[in-house]
């Protein structure tokens, strides 16, 4: 039927008219029809392109309203902006602050400064004094130029683009380039002691810091690292978790690992690549020249491209490598091949208190015996010490091995001397990072002379008797080879 009276209306409308003059009026009803088409089309692509939700109140389009309650809505917007005036925008909107605004949020110093920065150049004054759009910045929560942040938005979201995809040769040789004016400069600065690592054609100099977990290596790998030209390849064997390196094909595969990183290669290293991409802060956070480097650079995705982190490594005179999951026997293979220029150093720490902060710092251990068996952890170390002994007789220049208790007692002579053994300089860089390093709370691994000491016997507070008696009688004969006091049978 609605058919059929269309159809009526059709004949009654076009009917009178001539065939040219009803082909002219279909014509330019079918024009306006596409008109109005595009209109809304466009209309919701701009809604699609701006997803700042705006806190904006449409006064003149608010139909079936009265005026009182306009002016209601006026006096409520005002009242939640500390009783000021609201801020007017163009086309007769009224801006309605965030909810908990105080009286002073609009004319505040901060409020001000952060629209400033959200905005780009405009202070927040000229928001409504020029009658521009007003947005709420989706961070800050603070009103600003709406054309501004729309602008802003398409600015990170182009970054977040570039930055979900792997870096291009371009964008790598950028970062390189970055890299390369550090270690230059870096490399000025250096002594005669150091400088000759430095040389053209000169073998780099590979450090290996062999520990297990929490017997303070990441503190004393990072004083390593804050030697000028030191490339510092952080825990390689993190993907393997909390499982140590003792023998076997673990063994095998992990001296191959260890081999092609400390000589540069990082091509093939597809595992070792995959997790440094999902755990990139772990993995290169401790690396400062190339990670800043990468996130200053046009692309951080760099830091996962093989050829970048292989020219990157080359420019560095020092590799250093620092892990708590490979067992000492493994080191002998590089110490035994002079080319290699390597020198371990092996870091060991009371069990009691490696026990203790396992304990009671970190909760991936309490279920994996690696990590939470004391057996297990005097085993590997009972181990170890044999190792240690023999690799001091066969390699005296290349071998040392250095205690937790000594450096946390007196750090800045001991850190001297390991310097000395590495045959580079104790700069007042490294002498300041220590300083500001150990100058801290009990609570922290590293403090001062007199908290070191309460720290280094802190597992005694820690532990109950009965555990202390338990790791005691576990690591009987690593206590006696380190010398550490028994107490309490």
């Amino acid at each position: 039927m609605r058919v059929a009276a269309i159809r009526m209306l059709r004949r009654a409308l076009l009917g009178s008219l001539a065939p040219r003059t009803r082909q002219t009026v279909r014509t330019a009803a079918i024009a306006i029809l596409s008109a109005l088409a595009l209109v809304a089309i466009f209309h919701l692509a701009k809604l699609a392109e701006h997803p700042v939700s705006e806190n904006v109140v449409d006064v003149s389009a608010e139909e079936g309203k009265t005026q009182q309650q306009q002016q209601q809505q006026q006096a409520a917007a005002a009242a939640a902006w500390g009783g000021q005036d609201v801020l007017k925008t163009s086309g007769g909107k009224v801006f309605v602050p965030p909810a908990g605004a105080g009286e002073d949020w609009r004319g505040g110093k901060e409020f001000a400064k952060a629209v400033a920065d959200a905005g780009g150049v405009n202070p927040v004054q000229d928001i409504w004094v020029h009658g521009r759009k007003v947005a709420i910045h989706p961070i800050l929560n603070v009103p600003v130029d709406r054309d501004f942040l729309t602008q802003d938005v398409e600015r990170i979201r182009k970054l977040n683009r570039k930055q979900s995809r792997p870096a291009n040769s371009t964008e790598v040789e950028k970062t390189l380039e970055l890299v390369r004016q550090t270690v230059e400069s870096d490399r000025k600065q250096m002594s005669s002691k150091s400088l000759r690592l430095w040389s053209p054609g000169e073998t780099p100099l590979r450090v290996l810091l062999v520990t297990t977990w929490r017997s303070g290596s990441t503190f004393l790998g990072q004083v390593l690292a804050n030697h000028p030209g030191v490339f510092h390849h952080y825990e390689p064997f993190s993907s393997r978790g909390v499982r140590q390196v003792r023998s076997g094909r673990d063994a095998f595969q992990a001296q191959q690992l260890l081999h092609r990183l400390m000589d540069c290669q990082f091509a093939g290293q597809d595992e070792y690549l995959n997790y440094t991409r999902s755990h990139p802060e772990d993995m290169l956070g401790h690396n400062k020249v190339v990670w800043d480097a990468c996130h200053n650079g046009p692309n951080a995705n760099a830091c996962f491209n093989a050829t970048f982190l292989t020219k990157a490594c080359q420019m560095f005179p020092i590799q250093l490598v620092k892990t708590v999951r490979l067992r000492l026997n493994l080191t002998q293979l590089f110490l035994n091949d002079e080319k290699m220029n390597m020198k371990v150093v092996f870091l060991v720490r009371d069990p009691r208190a490696t026990m203790s902060s396992r304990y009671n710092s970190v909760s991936w251990c309490s279920d994996k015996p690696d990590c939470s068996s004391p057996e297990v952890l005097c085993s590997d170390l009972q181990a170890d010490l044999k190792v240690a002994t023999a690799l001091k007789q066969l390699y005296p220049q290349r071998f040392t091995m250095v205690k937790y208790e000594d450096l946390a007692t007196d750090p800045q002579p001991q850190i001297n001397n390991l310097m000395n053994f590495l045959g580079l300089e104790f700069s007042q860089e490294i002498a300041r990072y220590v300083e500001e390093h150990t100058q801290v709370d009990v609570n922290s691994p590293w403090s001062t002379k007199r908290k070191s000491s309460d720290r280094v016997s802190m597992w005694k507070k820690q532990l109950p008797l009965q555990e202390v008696h338990t790791i005691q009688n576990a690591c009987e004969s690593v206590l006696k080879t380190l010398k550490y006091e028994v107490i309490g049978q």
